[in-house]
C-alpha cells in the first residue's frame, strides 16, 4: 500500500514525530480558518450594517437633542420677558384717559394716566403684551424686551416717522399731532 510522504519521511528517520504532529496541526487550523474567513466577511457586513443603524440613531438623538434644547432657549427667552415686563411695569389707572393702540390689525385701548399718554408718545414708555394683557414699561426696558422678543413690544414711539416719509408724500407738510386723542 502506498504510504504517505510524511509517514515515509518517518519511517527513513529524516522527521521526527514531534514535526509531523506540529505540521499536521497547522494544516487543520488552515482548514480550520478558511470558513471563518467566509463567516467573518459575513460579520463584517453585519458590523458595518449596525454600524450604520447607529451612526443614524446618534444623528437622530443629536437632532431631538438640537430641538429639545432650542426649545428650552425658547423657554427661557419667555420667561425672561414675562420676568422683565412684570418686574418693571407701571401702572395702569382705571379711571384714567383711554389710550387706542393698534394690535395686529384690532384698534386696543388701556387707560393710563394723563402724563403716560405724553410718555407713550415721545418713545420714553412702550407697551408690551405679558399674555392676553398689556402693560406700560419703561423704554430702556423695552428695549431688552425686544431684543429677546421682539412681538413681545407693542408700541414703542423710538423712531421719527417723518424721516420715513419719502419725498413723494402729499401729506408731508401736515404733521400729525403725537398727543392725539381719538
Amino acid at each position: 500500500m502506498a504510504q504517505s510522504f510524511r509517514e515515509q519521511l518517518l519511517k527513513l528517520g529524516l522527521v521526527e514525530k514531534k514535526q509531523v504532529d506540529q505540521v499536521k496541526k497547522q494544516e487543520y487550523q488552515k482548514k480550520k480558518q478558511q470558513p471563518k474567513s467566509r463567516a467573518q466577511e459575513i460579520v463584517d457586513e453585519n458590523k458595518l450594517l449596525a454600524e450604520q443603524a447607529r451612526a443614524e440613531k446618534k444623528e437622530k438623538e443629536r437632532l431631538r437633542n438640537l430641538k429639545r434644547q432650542e426649545e428650552l432657549r425658547q423657554k427661557e427667552e419667555a420667561e425672561q420677558v414675562r420676568q422683565l415686563i412684570a418686574g418693571n411695569r407701571q401702572a395702569q389707572d382705571p379711571q384714567g384717559v383711554a389710550f387706542r393702540f393698534a394690535d395686529a390689525g384690532k384698534i386696543q385701548r388701556i387707560f393710563v394716566r394723563s402724563a403716560a399718554v405724553d410718555e407713550l408718545s415721545r418713545g420714553l414708555l412702550a407697551i408690551a403684551r405679558s399674555g392676553p394683557a398689556y402693560e406700560i414699561i419703561p423704554a430702556a426696558v423695552a428695549e431688552r424686551v425686544a431684543a429677546l422678543n421682539p412681538a413681545a413690544v407693542v408700541l414703542w414711539n423710538r423712531e421719527n416717522k417723518r424721516s420715513d416719509a419719502g419725498g413723494d408724500d402729499p401729506y408731508a407738510g401736515f404733521e400729525i399731532p403725537d398727543d392725539l386723542m381719538w
